[in-house]
């Protein structure tokens, strides 16, 4: 059911009908008794994706702690990085959190990640880790940042369009959010368009 509800998501334009598709399979996990893997399992999918489109942002951010309780307890520790990673991110996003507290999970995100070696998602969270310390001014002696630039070209290498189109609007939503439009006019005119 939750492949199905992802699938209406991805293939169709019914997003309310994969939305309660995906609320039946959060029904049905509750009563497995495997509910703490299935429920790795299905975080990224219904939570993540579908719940984050349907409902306030605000509604879903609460949800990622326990999702990543619920990865851990599984064994499933991709799942709970990504848990992690999105808790963070969201909460960059919404604005519900001062910068610097928030600045201190991106890190320990990042150092989870490199702990497991899971170095697509370190790179990923260092798009937004990196975007919010253009928008604070503060300066990173935590851990070993990579640029903008360096993630660009990580992104180019390995030809991971999802890691270069991160990299392309957390630039931009940093430098719109100082008020950097010149910025944001230079880097909307040197970007490829298969970028974006």
């Amino acid at each position: 059911l939750t492949t199905a509800a992802y699938s209406m998501y991805l293939f169709t334009d019914d997003i309310k009908l994969a939305f309660e598709v995906a609320k039946v399979c959060e029904l049905l996990v509750e009563e497995s008794p495997n509910k703490h893997a299935l429920r790795s399992r299905l975080s990224n999918e219904l939570v993540a994706t579908l719940d984050a489109i349907v409902k306030p942002i605000q509604s879903v951010i609460s949800r990622y702690p326990e999702m990543y309780k619920y990865s851990m307890l599984a064994g499933d520790v991709q799942s709970a990085v990504i848990s992690r990673w999105h808790y963070c991110a969201s909460r960059f996003v919404s604005g519900g959190v001062e910068l610097f507290h928030l600045s201190k999970d991106f890190v320990l995100c990042i150092q989870e990640a490199e702990k497991y070696q899971m170095s697509i998602a370190i790179y990923a969270i260092m798009t937004h880790y990196n975007a919010l310390l253009h928008l604070s001014g503060a300066v990173n002696d935590d851990i070993g940042l990579k640029t903008y630039d360096e993630l660009d070209r990580i992104g180019e290498r390995t030809k991971n369009a999802q890691l270069l189109l991160m990299v392309f609007l957390n630039r931009m939503s940093g430098h719109f959010w100082r008020r950097e439009f010149f910025d944001v006019a230079q880097l909307s005119e040197n970007t490829p368009t298969t970028t974006v």
